[in-house]
């Protein structure tokens, strides 16, 4: 189980920005999300960057694919409801109902969580950390050398599984249970938890959670559902996850929440090591869309919604009648992007994001900045397919006279709007990667990586002479030639894989063509690594 751990901009000029995790740079409203890591199609080391090949756009990788969820059904009925038993309930039907479905991991003969079948062919989902022992060990020795993790159901089975995915930002691993052989070419087949739906739990839902703590195995923990789409919880602090007040500790990592119909709505992940009685669980919708995201070869791409926010314009004046007092303002939308879909204008000012409102940030520029920073890391953490709620003061509007959507008769004032995110382009994912990376701003159009700008409290923005890299195109990074925005994405994602795996460089080589010709080289850029 892993415990969570909670851990000045001067003025500037009037000026349009396009953000994405506290950067400003001109293209799409991206995010950045790390690099899945599937084992059998890569190494699990960290590459060796000084010597990283050019490679290919992921390709599409078939780990799982959940199925969507159904329309809402009554409580399962493997256990008739007997009403003149006392001891029967909704809640003692639904354990009953799933829990051949859940399994205790044990790795070198120690229980180091649970995890639950998904798939009647023996897909199992878990949490990253409590396989993380056998990619180290895999890593270090080979995968042949390292011991598989093995499943153990309620009933004593056990059996071997292999990771077939894992990503550490998403806390997620995928396993596929070793089944017998039964025969004339028959595989043991394994009872599945029912797939739900994480965006029908409401507030004080009665849920409950399967593990083994501390070595207790297929304990049941009873709850309710504390809170929805909380962040700033995991070490990915953008990723929204189910808070409960169930009680969860070491060995529940990787377990199933289910809902009285029987339903995985979650994984267990983390609780709070300051206080008790405070659980989370990774939602089964956001465990959706990452093995979709899997299958489709967009994992590792930014979230966009595609608008532009302009930091300089002022908002008091139009947000104060309406009791808000921080935001930011849409200086323009993409055509058919996301934001424009959901009814998104430009001069629309954005004041909460998911419902929660900044009122500790002034309306001034640093907390306009702010604010706009705020937003680009919510897109930052979302997948394609995940939705948004913002709330937005559209100019025109009278306070008191909102009709029930918020807005007035001429689509005025305080308005909600949701938005669905979707995956950013591969020259998108360049330049979001350039600014959150390098701290480099590209220029929007173009296919070559050619410097707009830098970005306000990266290492290199403090460094003298930097501004000299404005319209300098890039050459090359870590000693590979660079010809293209793609060229240059492809590197930086492999440093984005490596720091995600924990490589500790700090800096690394870059080469430069200035506009007027003229060639730079760098053998120690400092790298931004937040």
């Amino acid at each position: 189980m892993s415990d969570s751990a909670q851990d000045p901009r001067g003025e500037r000029d009037r000026h349009p920005v396009w953000v994405a995790m506290g950067a400003a740079f001109v293209g799409t409203l991206l995010g950045g999300a790390a690099v899945w890591i599937g084992l059998h199609d890569r190494d699990h080391m960290a590459p060796q960057v000084e010597s990283a090949q050019v490679e290919p756009e992921p390709e599409p990788v078939p780990v799982l694919t959940l199925p969507e969820p159904a329309a809402p059904r009554e409580s399962p009925t493997v256990i008739a409801g007997d009403p003149l038993d006392p001891g029967d309930s909704p809640l003692v039907r639904a354990i009953a109902a799933t829990r051949d479905s859940v399994v205790s991991l044990e790795i070198g003969g120690k229980v180091s969580g649970a995890g639950v079948v998904v798939d009647p062919d023996g897909a199992l989902l878990t949490n990253y950390h409590v396989i993380e022992p056998v990619l180290r060990a895999q890593a270090a020795f080979g995968e042949g050398a390292a011991v598989l993790p093995i499943a153990r159901f309620v009933d004593g089975r056990a059996r071997p599984a292999r990771i077939t995915a894992a990503d550490p930002d998403e806390d997620i691993a995928v396993l596929r249970l070793e089944g017998e052989d039964r025969g004339q070419g028959e595989r043991e087949r394994f009872a599945a938890a029912p797939i739900g739906e994480s965006a029908r739990l409401r507030l004080g839902e009665q849920v409950f959670a399967v593990g083994s703590p501390v070595g207790f195995e297929s304990t049941v923990a009873t709850g309710v559902v504390s809170a929805l789409e909380r962040t700033q919880v995991l070490a990915n602090r953008q990723l929204p996850v189910i808070q409960l007040d169930a009680a969860i500790n070491f060995g529940n990592s990787g377990g199933p929440l289910f809902n009285l119909r029987g339903e995985l709505v979650g994984i267990t992940t983390a609780r709070s090591s300051r206080g008790e009685g405070i659980g989370f669980a990774i939602p089964i919708d956001r465990i959706r869309l990452f093995l979709r995201a899997l299958d489709e070869g967009t994992r590792g791409r930014s979230g966009m919604v595609g608008v532009q926010l302009d930091v300089g314009s002022e908002i008091e004046g139009l947000l104060a009648p309406f009791g808000y007092h921080s935001g930011v303002t849409v200086a323009a939308v993409t055509d058919a992007g996301p934001a424009a879909v959901a009814g998104v204008r430009p001069g629309d000012v954005i004041v909460a994001i998911r419902g929660r409102r900044y009122d500790e940030l002034a309306a001034d520029m640093n907390g306009r900045f702010e604010f706009a920073r705020l937003f680009g890391e919510t897109i930052r953490g979302l997948l394609a397919g995940e939705t948004v709620a913002v709330t937005v003061v559209r100019p025109g509007g009278e306070p008191g006279t909102e009709t029930g959507d918020g807005a007035g008769a001429d689509g005025a004032g305080v308005i909600e709007l949701e938005l669905t995110v979707a995956a950013a382009g591969v020259e998108e994912q360049a330049r979001i990667d350039s600014a959150e990376l390098l701290g480099l701003q590209l220029a929007a159009e173009g296919t070559a990586p050619v410097v707009s700008g830098l970005m306000p409290g990266s290492p290199i923005f403090g460094i003298r002479g930097a501004a000299e890299l404005r319209g300098a195109t890039i050459i090359s990074i870590v000693g590979q030639r660079v010809t293209s925005l793609e060229d240059l994405g492809s590197r930086l994602a492999l440093l984005r894989e490596w720091i995600a795996a924990g490589g500790q460089l700090r800096r690394i080589s870059i080469g430069f063509r200035s506009a007027d010709g003229k060639e730079l080289q760098t053998a120690a850029y400092p790298l931004w690594t937040h």
